[in-house]
């Protein structure tokens, strides 16, 4: 063999020996982890009194009702009640996001939506619906005591986002709409709600909307002795337009 034909042969050698190293290397490098540093920690699912209606499963949004723009529909109001998959709002605040239909949580309080859906509101399915039906239809959301969930926007600095005049709409997967005028929001000291009164549960009144979200957070509350964390609740409501 020549000198060169031997040179080339030691070279061809050396880079796959470097190869194989660099391979090696690669494939032994730890996997990623999710970066989760910046998630915050929820609160507890309870946002409501109890109810002794048995809990009922979620329900999937349509894709279609979901996806759509808001303003492709008319404010027109259900000639029925109807299931709702998404909501919007109008108005001091924008909001185009998806619903979840649940009833109650293992403790038999109106459940909230799962603790990483910031943004989605669950609808109590044991409830009044939205639309031209007696008494008030109530959608639970979020509010994170670090921040970065809806609750925490919709009552930033301690006061409402949404004005009077403001407009809600709940949307059904197959295209009804049930519009409601924003008219006030009350804030409601847990310690202090009457579970007889009809500031959450109403099934014979006017058609309104109660969204709620909790308020105060207590970060000395001990939440392993069962303690609610969250003082009080926001109740945002609408009237049927």
């Amino acid at each position: 063999m020549s000198n060169r034909n031997r040179v080339l042969v030691i070279v061809a050698a050396v880079v796959a020996v470097i190869l194989v190293v660099v391979g090696g290397l690669y494939l032994a490098r730890p996997a990623p982890t999710p970066d989760t540093a910046g998630l915050p920690s929820p609160g507890p699912v309870t946002s409501a009194p109890e109810s002794g209606s048995p809990t009922s499963s979620a329900a999937a949004p349509s894709a279609d009702a979901s996806s759509a723009p808001a303003a492709q529909y008319e404010c027109t109001t259900a000639t029925e009640g109807f299931e709702p998959v998404r909501y919007t709002f109008e108005g001091g605040l924008t909001v185009d996001e998806k619903v979840l239909a649940l009833g109650e949580d293992e403790n038999g309080n109106i459940a909230a939506p799962p603790p990483a859906e910031k943004r989605t509101a669950s609808w109590w399915s044991n409830g009044p619906k939205p639309g031209p039906t007696e008494g008030k239809a109530v959608l639970s959301i979020h509010t994170y005591r670090n921040g970065g969930a809806l609750g925490n926007e919709m009552y930033e600095g301690g006061e409402s986002r949404l004005k009077p005049g403001d407009l809600i709409k709940l949307y059904s997967s197959d295209g009804e709409v049930a519009c409601y005028e924003f008219t006030e929001a009350k804030k409601v000291w847990v310690d202090e709600y009457d579970p007889d009164s009809d500031v959450m549960i109403d099934f014979e009144g006017a058609p309104e909307l109660a969204m709620i979200i909790c308020w105060d957070f207590d970060g000395s509350a001990d939440e392993d002795a069962g303690e609610d964390p969250w003082k009080s609740r926001v109740f945002f409501y609408g009237s049927l337009v």
